[in-house]
């Protein structure tokens, strides 16, 4: 399976990297273009994948042909390959733009029954901790489905969902490692405050974030997990307090549905 990726940017190189750590396919059989062409001479010589000079002699090469770049630029790049994605898995990780908009400029450059998977991944995925939700396209079939989760599980897990929920996903799990980020970063605040020293504040936050999403998805509730640690009268039971008094809680809702709200208007434009 030679699998092809358009735009190397963050997520771009992330994935190829993954690919490579995990063994998912080997440099010969890894295609990569994007208009930085330093950066992919670079990653030439560093990973040994192949060049291709043009997204359309990546096309023609590669089974696989994973959409890496901006919302805005996915069009051109559709109308670019179309001659020679007929009958391949076309996987897109373009925020907002739907399965349908993708089969559209697809079918009008003459591709029939276009094989599109949409993916929406975190930043996390630079780390091999992302989690990325797909949804298959009308004409995309099991085995497309099975072939994406079998590449993007390479830098991390995977989750399906109905494309009407995609919106939302970009809301918590695309903008959600950010909003994370801003809690661990308050979090050594407060002992930095405290007199503890902030790179043990910094690696004690992200530690402490880390422990709890791990209890989480090994099947505890959150309100379980906080249970354990909230004794009568004790420490937590006083910093909860704190959250509730402040409206954290609430801040957090209202910052999940305003990113959902802001996907859909993406979503909308871009077609």
């Amino acid at each position: 399976m030679k699998i092809g990726i358009i735009g190397v940017g963050n997520i771009g190189e992330a994935l190829l990297r993954g690919i490579l750590r995990t063994c998912v396919s080997s440099p010969e059989d890894l295609l990569v273009s994007d208009i930085d062409m330093a950066k992919v001479e670079r990653l030439k010589e560093e990973l040994c994948v192949v060049v291709c000079g043009s997204n359309e002699e990546l096309a023609s090469h590669a089974d696989v042909i994973i959409i890496a770049v901006k919302p805005r630029d996915v069009a051109g790049v559709l109308q670019e390959i179309a001659a020679a994605a007929g009958g391949k898995t076309i996987i897109s990780v373009a925020a907002g733009v739907s399965t349908t908009s993708i089969e559209t400029t697809l079918k009008e450059s003459g591709v029939e029954a276009p094989r599109v998977v949409r993916v929406m991944p975190n930043i996390a995925c630079v780390v091999g901790a992302a989690v990325s939700v797909i949804c298959r396209g009308a004409y995309a079939d099991e085995r497309d489905e099975n072939v994406t989760k079998r590449i993007f599980g390479a830098v991390g897990s995977v989750l399906t969902v109905d494309e009407r929920d995609m919106d939302v996903v970009t809301g918590l799990s695309g903008s959600g490692i950010a909003f994370l980020a801003v809690v661990i970063d308050a979090l050594a605040d407060g002992a930095v405050h405290e007199g503890l020293p902030r790179s043990v504040a910094v690696r004690l936050a992200a530690e402490v974030a880390e422990g709890a999403a791990k209890m989480v998805i090994s099947g505890r509730s959150p309100a379980e997990v906080k249970e354990l640690i909230t004794s009568p009268g004790g420490t937590t039971i006083s910093g909860i307090k704190a959250l509730e008094e402040r409206c954290v809680r609430a801040a957090f809702i209202d910052a999940v549905i305003e990113a959902t709200k802001r996907a859909r208007e993406i979503a909308k434009a871009t077609g």
